[in-house]
């Protein structure tokens, strides 16, 4: 699998923006995105953020993004293509 994301710097803190589509900013889809994505970036807090539509943009993350999400333009983001690679062993039972 593979994400369309950047590390960007908003007010002093980097993050891993991660391009997705609209219906994936909910909390379930979000949820199980960012711990993919944590497989790429696992340092770095991650933000879901789709195309700004008509001047509106919908986010999602496991912080509060309001004070940030106005300084993010997604048409002006170097976006690079990462691949997710799939743990090497399953995960434990508890």
């Amino acid at each position: 699998m593979e994400v369309t994301a950047a590390v960007i710097v908003l007010r002093q803190l980097t993050v891993a923006v991660i391009l997705v589509p609209i219906d994936a900013t909910y909390p379930e889809p979000g949820a199980r995105l960012i711990a993919e994505a944590q497989r790429v970036f696992p340092t770095l807090p991650i933000m879901l953020v789709s195309p700004r539509v008509g001047g509106f943009s919908r986010s999602y993350a496991h912080f509060d993004v309001a004070g940030l999400i106005d300084q993010i333009d997604t048409s002006r983001i170097a976006w690079r293509q990462y691949a997710v690679v799939a743990p090497a062993e399953p995960p434990l039972p508890f």
